[in-house]
């Protein structure tokens, strides 16, 4: 393996390891929130607001733990990467001489290098590593995770080229609690959850290409550029309701969800704006059978107070997921800021298979900075 390839390779494990890498191109955004990224959610277009069927609902709407079915994660690993990664990779393996040696090479290598790379500058790509556990039932629910990327970009720069890293690596804990109340002669779900987060980052660092070639030197900058942990604190609230649309007993219902993330939030001292959301879901009524167990409709608007400066749509989620053969096969599809997303899930004893496609946007507007991204993720639990 030649050591410019090896470069890439290194870099994302040490990051892994040691720091992780940002997801927009809008920079580190310091927030408790620090989602875990459930890959059965994002098949279906990464609704959150009203799910009750795994061990995250803690995370996405405390409200709806009233509704939480018994769910154990012993074990619930995942990974995701950038579906160009391996180009970028390759690009980097073919021209590692042309690396060590840029100043060097003829006006017309250079500008042979700087044509071929075009498509990879200034992108940043990398892997994500989330592994999580936790314990839900009626009312309450106990869980942590980590998220942990490694990421680095091409950069052509103005003389030489250069490889660019950054990263954050997340260790969040959370438990959650929800009962049911008569509000003004309506039934309402409400619940709560308290956060602990700690994070490590490296701030974007642009690293020459001579350094870029020597995996002991980079190494040292990484370690050298690696922050103290710094902590948070969030309290969410959420809340749910169902209603129905017919007869009583008709089956015809959709679940209302309501969730406040970082009500009460800070990050290294400093206080973070609350991110207010709302969606809806609707339950098939004639699912039911062993074919078809089930099959749901949702939508929500997250962020509403836009404390990410975005556009309306950028918030906007919806899906659809169709639980099959007695829950042994589940086949989601959806639609997240815009962009397709598919999904499918099989279960097998105690054991969980998610895979998920899907896009998002890095920019401030749709079509900006596109992200294509492949997660799998494999649960051991109930």
């Amino acid at each position: 393996m030649t050591k410019t390839l090896r470069f890439p390779i290194v870099a994302i494990l040490l990051l892994t390891f040691a720091s992780g890498s940002a997801y927009a191109e809008r920079g580190f955004v310091p927030s408790t929130m620090s989602p875990h990224i459930d890959v059965a959610q994002m098949g279906m277009g990464g609704l959150t607001t009203t799910i009750a069927t795994n061990a995250h609902t803690i995370f996405y709407n405390p409200g709806m733990l009233k509704k939480q079915k018994f769910a154990l994660e012993l074990a619930n690993i995942q990974l995701g990467f950038d579906s160009d990664i391996s180009d970028m990779v390759t690009f980097i393996s073919d021209h590692s001489e042309d690396f060590s040696t840029f100043d060097s090479l003829s006006l017309e290598d250079q500008q042979s290098f700087i044509e071929d790379s075009q498509e990879f500058d200034n992108k940043w790509m990398g892997l994500n590593v989330g592994p999580f556990i936790g314990l839900s039932f009626k009312h309450f629910g106990i869980a942590a995770y980590g998220n942990v990327n490694g990421g680095f970009k091409l950069d052509q720069g103005v003389v030489l080229p250069a490889i660019g890293v950054r990263g954050y690596a997340d260790v969040v804990f959370g438990v959650g609690y929800g009962q049911g109340f008569n509000i003004a002669g309506q039934e309402w779900d409400l619940g709560m959850t308290v956060r602990y987060l700690q994070r490590r980052a490296v701030e974007p660092k642009r690293v020459s290409a001579s350094d870029a070639g020597a995996i002991e030197d980079l190494g040292q900058v990484l370690v050298d550029e690696l922050e103290d942990p710094k902590t948070g604190l969030g309290i969410d609230l959420g809340g749910a309701k169902t209603i129905e649309l017919g007869e009583p007993g008709s089956g015809r219902e959709i679940d209302l969800g309501i969730a406040v993330q970082d009500l009460y939030g800070t990050y290294d001292g400093n206080w973070i704006k609350p991110n207010l959301k709302v969606g809806v879901m609707y339950h098939v009524p004639f699912a039911g059978g062993a074919l078809l167990k089930r099959w749901d409709f949702g939508i929500e608007k997250i962020d509403l107070l836009n404390r990410d400066g975005v556009a309306f749509f950028q918030g906007v989620n919806m899906g659809t997921e169709m639980n099959l053969l007695a829950g042994l096969l589940k086949l989601r599809a959806g639609f997240h800021q815009g962009y397709p997303t598919y999904g499918l899930g099989v279960r097998l004893l105690l054991i969980k298979i998610d895979v998920a496609m899907f896009t998002r946007e890095l920019g401030v507007a749709p079509g900006q900075v596109q992200d294509d991204l492949l997660m799998a993720q494999v649960s051991i639990g109930f």
